[in-house]
């Protein structure tokens, strides 16, 4: 279901958030890594955020980032699959999946619908 969903494309997302801070430390012994995970909500959606402080995206490669087969990481280390099966996964749920560089990190949103009730076919009805 769509929990199971949203659960892998939130481990896609702190996969490759911890491997770029183990790939800054390796560089910088001293440094401090940090992943955080929150959400927000108003009366029509639901945002969940993925952020770290692992030095971001190249900003050349943003607009590449949810293409399939597209990897930053060395040769032999990721498919290249897990963004993309993540943005499509969001994208079925009828939301937006986005990335944009913070201050320290990369920075992702997961943008969300809610959903009423009466919204909910019978098909996702338990019986």
């Amino acid at each position: 279901g769509y929990v199971d969903q949203l659960e892998q494309v939130l481990i896609n997302l702190m996969v490759n958030a911890r491997d770029a801070l183990l790939s800054k430390r390796e560089a910088d012994p001293a440094f401090k890594p940090w992943i955080s995970l929150y959400a927000e909500r108003d009366e029509h959606s639901v945002r969940l955020w993925v952020e770290d402080n692992g030095g971001g995206i190249d900003p050349r490669l943003l607009e590449r980032i949810f293409e399939p087969f597209f990897t930053t990481k060395p040769v032999g280390v990721g498919t290249g699959l897990g963004l993309s099966v993540s943005y499509g996964i969001v994208e079925n749920m009828g939301g937006r999946l986005s990335v944009r560089n913070s201050a320290e990190g990369a920075r992702f949103c997961i943008e969300l619908p809610i959903v009423t009730g009466d919204q909910i076919t019978s098909d996702a009805r338990p019986e």
